[in-house]
C-alpha cells in the first residue's frame, strides 16, 4: 500500500514504463462515488491515455544506454515493510547475452517484483548477479526475490557485515519492541537476505562482454558504500553516495570524506550517474548535490565553532534548507544531527589525544646554555 508525498519531480527522458506492478495501492474510496460516478469513471479509465493514471503512476524505467535499465520509484511512502526505509531506493539492470546483472533490489521484496518483471520484458535469460551498494534497508529488501532464482548475492564483506546486524536489529524490534504488532504486521512475508559473496575494497565482473568493476569508496564509520561502474557503457551505479533532488542519509559516512569521493567520481569517464534516490543524472546533477553537502557541512561547522546547540543550529539552518525543495524533507534534521555529533566526536577524538613532546634542541658543548640563550635578541629568529 502507498501513500503519496508532495514531489517536486523533474520531467525525465528515455521513459519506457510506468507501473503498479503487484503493489497494493490506495488511490480512491470508491463507496463514496454514485452510480452514475462510477460509470464514468469506468469509461475514462478505458481510453488508453488515462490507464496509467487510473495505475497510479508509481515508478518508471529507463534505459539510460543500450541495455543498462534504471527503475524509478514516485516519491511515495509504503505502508508495508520497515517503516524505517518507506522509500524505494532507485535499481538497476544491465541485461547482457549471458544473462542480468541487477544493482540493488529496492525496499522490498513487492518492488523488487516490479524489478523482475521489467527485466523479464527484456530478457528471459538468468539474473545471474545481484549487487548490493550498500546496507541501507532501502537499497536491499528485495535480495530475496532474486535468491529464489538462484542468482549470486555481491557485497563488499563490510555491507555484509552491516547487513547481518541489522537483521539482527530487526528481530530484537519485532520481538521486544513492537508491543502492538504493526510492525510484525508490516514485515510480514518479508525476509532480509545477506549477500553470499563479498569483496574488500574491489572487485571486478565481466558477463556477457560487459565488464562490470565494484569499488569501494567509503571505508570509516560504517561507510560501507560501495559503487558499481561500466566502463564501456560510461554509467556509474552510486547508491546512496549519490541522491538526486532528495535530501540524504548522513548515517554514519563522514561527510568530508564522501564529498572527497563525489569529487574523484566527478573525474572518471562517466556520463549517467544513477542515484539511490531519484532519477539518472550527468556531472552537473552530481556537482550540485557535492555542493550541497560542502555547504551544509560549512553551514554546521561554522554554528559549531560559534558554540551554538545543535537546537539553535537547526533553528537558524532549517529555514536555509527550504530553498532546495527535495523531497524526503524529514532527513533534513537527523542529517544535521548526524554533522553535529560527527564534529563533536572529532573535537573530542583531537582533546583526548596525548600532546605530543618536542625534544630539546642539542647544544653545543663549546657554547654555555645561557650565552645560547643572550645571543638571541628579543623578538628576532635566527
Amino acid at each position: 500500500m502507498w501513500t503519496s508525498e508532495k514531489s517536486q519531480g523533474v520531467e525525465s527522458q528515455g521513459v519506457e514504463s510506468r507501473r503498479v506492478g503487484s503493489r497494493r495501492v490506495r488511490l480512491l474510496d470508491f463507496s463514496t462515488l454514485d452510480v452514475s460516478t462510477l460509470l464514468l469513471l469506468a469509461a475514462f479509465c478505458l481510453l488508453p491515455s488515462a490507464r496509467g493514471l487510473a495505475a497510479g503512476w508509481l515508478y518508471k524505467v529507463q534505459e539510460v544506454q543500450p541495455n543498462v535499465f534504471v527503475w524509478v520509484a514516485d516519491d511515495v511512502l509504503d505502508l508495508d515493510g520497515d517503516p524505517q526505509f518507506d522509500r524505494a531506493g532507485t535499481a538497476g539492470f544491465i541485461v547482457t547475452p549471458e544473462g542480468v546483472t541487477v544493482v540493488n533490489t529496492t525496499n522490498s521484496p513487492f518492488h523488487g517484483r516490479e524489478v523482475l518483471y521489467e527485466i523479464r520484458h527484456h530478457s528471459e535469460l538468468p539474473v545471474r548477479y545481484v549487487i548490493d551498494t550498500d546496507s541501507s534497508g532501502e537499497q536491499i529488501l528485495g535480495n530475496e526475490v532474486f535468491t529464489e532464482l538462484q542468482a549470486t548475492l555481491i557485497s563488499s564483506a563490510k555491507t555484509q557485515a552491516e547487513i547481518l546486524n541489522y537483521r539482527k536489529l530487526l528481530a530484537r524490534r519485532l520481538a521486544v519492541e513492537d508491543t502492538d504488532g504493526k510492525l510484525q504486521a508490516r514485515m510480514r512475508g518479508i525476509h532480509v537476505t545477506v549477500p553470499t559473496q563479498t569483496f574488500g575494497s574491489e572487485m571486478s565482473l565481466r558477463l556477457g562482454g560487459q565488464e562490470i568493476k565494484l569499488r569501494c569508496l567509503l571505508n570509516n564509520g560504517s561507510g560501507d558504500d560501495a559503487v558499481v561502474y561500466l566502463p564501456a557503457a560510461k554509467v556509474l551505479f552510486l547508491g546512496e553516495l549519490f541522491e538526486n533532488q532528495y535530501f540524504p542519509r548522513i548515517d554514519s559516512r563522514m561527510v568530508h570524506d564522501w564529498i572527497d569521493a563525489l569529487r574523484q567520481v566527478e573525474g572518471w569517464d562517466v556520463q549517467v550517474y544513477v542515484p539511490g534516490h531519484g532519477e539518472p543524472g550527468g556531472k552537473k546533477e552530481l556537482a550540485e548535490f557535492r555542493q550541497f553537502l560542502e555547504w551544509f557541512e560549512k553551514e554546521i561547522e561554522t554554528r559549531f565553532q560559534e558554540g551554538k546547540s545543535l537546537n539553535e543550529a537547526k533553528r537558524e539552518i532549517g529555514p536555509l534548507l527550504e530553498k532546495y525543495r527535495w523531497h524526503a524533507p524529514e532527513l533534513a534534521s537527523e542529517a544535521m544531527e548526524a554533522v553535529y555529533k560527527q564534529m563533536a566526536k572529532t573535537v573530542s577524538s583531537r582533546d583526548a589525544a596525548p600532546p605530543t613532546v618536542q625534544a630539546p634542541l642539542p647544544v653545543h658543548p663549546s657554547v654555555q646554555s645561557k650565552q645560547s640563550v643572550s645571543a638571541i635578541p628579543s623578538g628576532h629568529i635566527q
